[in-house]
């Protein structure tokens, strides 16, 4: 008996999917009448074009983020608060222009202290020589 079930089971179970495949299909062909359809599954049937996403950032923008950042963190007179979220988007934009000038830095690595500070100092001279950054005028 349970063999019996085994197989109705099966068999309307085939049914329903051939049922439901027939009626996708019908779908499909009944947008085929109308100009839109057409388009529609034109469409759908072409192969869809790889989309070109930036690795990063233009050295332009990344250049002018630099300078009004370094203008803003070397100014006197800052809230402790307003210095360090200056620090911490003028660290990450100097570490973004080194890498993009192939300079090693440790800026990703080291904690925030007088390493750090020095590692700072060291990739703007790095920068400077680059030419995003412009040189201190002198005395």
């Amino acid at each position: 008996m349970r063999g019996w079930f085994q197989v109705f089971g099966a068999v309307l179970l085939l049914h329903v999917l051939i049922r439901i495949g027939i009626a996708a299909l019908l779908d499909e062909l009944g947008g085929w009448r109308t100009a839109r359809g057409v388009v529609r599954l034109a469409r759908r049937l072409r192969p869809r074009r790889a989309v070109v996403v930036a690795l990063h950032r233009p050295i332009e923008d990344v250049g002018a983020d630099l300078r009004r950042l370094h203008a803003s963190f070397h100014r006197e007179g800052l809230r402790f608060a307003k210095y360090e979220g200056c620090r911490l988007a003028y660290d990450r934009v100097l570490a973004e222009a080194a890498d993009m000038v192939e300079a090693a830095h440790l800026l990703d690595v080291l904690p925030p202290g007088t390493e750090r500070d020095h590692e700072r100092e060291r990739v703007e001279m790095l920068l400077e020589d680059a030419g995003l950054l412009p040189r201190p005028w002198a005395a």
